[in-house]
């Protein structure tokens, strides 16, 4: 049966052709500046930044019973993520999002050549 996962994952990998591969991989960076260029803009468009802090809670549920027949019940952790607001400096904010969009600026640039030279590689049938 080990087998057998691999297979299931073969039918996704086959629908992305050579080209979106090396297209994808010529883009991961510029994907992930793109993102914090997204986050910092809202950080500075609301005035504080948001974090992810992870936070235990307790849910009650039946766990068996007792000997006397009655229900048993169980205090159970229960893992969750909430955002919670943080101060931040905006002058800093500020700096870190016009370094992000030369960064920005220099990746696309260079992701174009890469693009093209992925189709010139892998061209469309």
């Amino acid at each position: 049966m080990r087998w057998f996962l691999p297979l299931a994952v073969l039918p996704f990998l086959a629908a992305c052709s050579e080209q979106q591969m090396c297209i994808s991989g010529a883009t991961k960076d510029l994907r992930v500046v793109r993102g914090f260029v997204t986050e910092t803009e809202g950080n500075l468009r609301r005035g504080y930044a948001l974090i992810e802090v992870d936070v235990i809670d307790f849910e009650t549920r039946s766990c068996g019973t007792k000997q006397d027949g009655s229900t048993k019940y169980c205090r159970i952790p229960v893992r969750d993520t909430e955002l919670r607001p943080k101060a931040i400096d905006l002058d800093a904010e500020a700096a870190k999002l016009a370094s992000l969009k030369r960064k920005e600026a220099q990746l696309a640039a260079a992701a174009e050549q890469q693009i093209a030279a992925c189709k010139v590689a892998y061209p469309d049938d």
